[in-house]
């Protein structure tokens, strides 16, 4: 897998999105297991600090400030000793009448720094030593729980904040199993990682590769090469748009071919025509009669309208074939055609135009609409040997439909989709009887669209064939 392959940086962007996603997992996992170890420690605290508040309630109710002050002081004197210390024999003043009622140290309860003040916040008794006259400044403070005595509230009990031992221990080891537990999740998912990122790099990267085989070998010259479409997917796709697109520049190339066949066809003819005539004249065979100058002109003009014909279907397809546009009425068209019944009669073909006189008008270049209807009609009579021609015209949703039918030969299908590309002829001989270039219907497409239409065609092998055009109406 090359360094600088997509394979490569698909597998490099899967390892670094884990262990993106692997540290921020675990960040976010210490944070919220600290806080969820705090909350419940916190916990622990209020509960045993509520039971401590209850209790100096009742030693309030037996004693007064002084009771409180005698046991939660002697308290001190307890935990710094580790014995009770009975000067002249008797225990600190107040503790031995409320311990012989039963009631449990408080070293037996919580081993915290705690301070009771009343409720202006005045420091009543604490613990640890602090000056009575100073306040407890709030940072100081984890749990605040007020003192209610049998009547009334009479302070606050504030428990401070430094951690057990036990505590300390189980944080701890608590954070030491997450740790671990993390370092093995980031293990795994690296190396998950790193498989799948080779797996699916390899997947997509094998029929890139094969793709960029087969294309190099397509621009090296051979045109038959073509890929299997194996999904669905967006290669998939890939892979059908290429085929398609080869097909397309091979049928191109075909055209191509043909057409430099076709030119070549065309323009030797009457090139040699007039070549014979000119040489003949010079030899004294012929003499420059009118008829022979009236041929060899034909000949001319012949050569004229392909060239003609060239330039102006590059135009329209370049968009840049200038529109002479007017409002006209459709059955002012009909007028530009009736020498058309003529050369239909000399067939024995009958020609028919139907447009009604109250179509929409349409906003078209004359010149530009009546090239496209004469070589549609002139396709129309090349494939026609008996029967009729029709040219109607029809309002519809978009615009004026205009319809060119014949009674002719028709169209085969598998030439259906290819009757309006340049140069493409279904007969492909070459003899002026079955007509000429192949511009005719490719012009006529070009010209609908310049004009904002579309045009078709409808036709079944032997029943004749409808070339239909839309031109929107004027607005």
């Amino acid at each position: 897998m090359s360094k600088k392959g997509i394979g490569y940086r698909i597998t490099a962007a899967l390892v670094i999105t884990a262990l993106l996603t692997a540290v921020l997992s675990i960040l976010l996992l210490f944070l919220l297991t600290e806080k969820a170890f705090n909350d419940y420690i916190k916990q622990n605290r209020m509960e045993q600090a509520w039971e401590i508040s209850r209790m100096l309630g009742d030693i309030y109710d037996q004693s007064g400030w002084e009771g409180v002050k005698s046991w939660v002081e002697g308290e001190q004197a307890f935990r710094q000793n580790h014995k009770w210390q009975m000067g002249n024999g008797r225990m600190p003043m107040g503790m031995g009448f409320f311990w012989g009622r039963g009631m449990k140290p408080l070293t037996d309860i919580i081993q915290r720094q705690i301070t009771v003040t009343d409720t202006a916040g005045n420091i009543i008794a604490s613990s640890e030593h602090v000056d009575e006259k100073a306040p407890i400044a709030n940072s100081l403070w984890d749990i605040k729980v007020p003192i209610f005595s049998s009547k009334y509230h009479i302070g606050y009990l504030i428990v401070w904040t430094p951690m057990r031992p036990d505590e300390r221990n189980l944080e701890a080891i608590f954070s030491r199993t997450i740790s671990r537990y993390s370092f093995l999740a980031v293990f795994f998912g690296l190396a998950i990682a790193l498989g799948a990122g080779f797996l699916i790099s390899r997947q997509l990267t094998r029929p890139i590769k094969k793709l960029s085989d087969t294309v190099r070998l397509f621009t090296m010259g051979e045109r038959d090469v073509r890929l299997p479409v194996t999904g669905d997917d967006e290669l998939g796709r890939l892979t059908a748009d290429f085929n398609e697109m080869a097909d397309s520049i091979k049928k191109s190339e075909e055209l191509r071919k043909n057409l430099t066949a076709d030119v070549a066809h065309e323009l030797r003819t009457p090139l040699a025509i007039l070549r014979g005539t000119l040489e003949s004249i010079q030899a004294g065979v012929l003499s420059p009669s009118p008829e022979v100058i009236l041929s060899m002109q034909d000949e001319i003009i012949r050569m004229s309208r392909l060239i003609k014909d060239l330039s102006d279907l590059s135009r329209a397809e370049a968009g840049s074939l200038e529109l002479n546009r007017q409002e006209i009425s459709p059955a002012e068209l009909k007028e530009k055609f009736s020498y058309f019944k003529t050369e239909a009669e000399f067939k024995g073909i009958d020609f028919i135009i139907d447009i009604p006189e109250d179509l929409p008008k349409i906003s078209v270049d004359v010149v530009r609409i009546t090239q496209v209807i004469s070589n549609l009609l002139t396709n129309a009579l090349r494939h026609t040997s008996s029967g009729r021609i029709e040219l109607s015209a029809r309002k519809a949703k978009d615009g004026v439909l205009f319809c060119v039918k014949d009674t002719g030969c028709g169209i085969k299908q598998e030439d259906l989709p290819h009757v309006f590309d340049r140069f493409y002829r279904a007969e492909k001989s070459r003899s002026r009887a079955t007509g000429g270039m192949g511009l005719g219907l490719a012009i006529a497409r070009s010209l609908v669209e310049t004009h904002g239409g579309k045009i078709w065609v409808e036709s079944e092998e032997g029943k004749g064939a409808e070339f239909k055009f839309i031109i929107p109406t004027a607005n």
